[in-house]
């Protein structure tokens, strides 16, 4: 597997499993990496405009990126999905993460009462999290 971060990240994203690590600020992704199966696109934007290249032909483009979501472009149509609730898929979730099975990194825990602020943060490494209280 092969993944971008910003040279603070890179052993944090290959502790996590990535056999190659190109730090995105000195080197472009796609003067790398060619004939890859599947990219993963977060960031959307021309970042996924510059991801299509490296794919091999038949490769799969996945992103999350919001900007994709009322894209005109039908090869971005085609890639782009958004995570809708499932219960039982979250209850599973929730027993993967109990069981070590799923790491999960927080980079902060805000009570919902300050959820402007927890919205205002942007993490380092990991989610923010707002808790509730039950």
């Amino acid at each position: 597997m092969i993944a971008t971060a910003s040279r603070h990240n890179l052993e944090f994203v290959r502790s996590l499993g990535a056999d190659e690590v190109i730090d995105y600020r000195a080197r472009s992704f796609e003067d790398a990496v060619t004939g890859v199966d599947v990219v993963f696109d977060t960031v959307g934007g021309d970042t996924l405009a510059r991801s299509w290249g490296v794919l091999r032909l038949g490769g799969t483009m996945v992103t999350t990126a919001a900007d994709a979501e009322h894209t005109r472009e039908q090869r971005v149509k085609d890639a782009f999905f958004i995570v809708e609730p499932d219960r039982e898929q979250l209850t599973r979730i929730s027993r993967m993460i109990d069981a070590c099975e799923l790491r999960v990194f927080v980079d902060a825990a805000f009570p919902l009462q300050e959820a402007s602020q927890a919205y205002a943060r942007k993490p380092v490494r990991g989610k923010v999290v707002l808790l509730v209280d039950r």
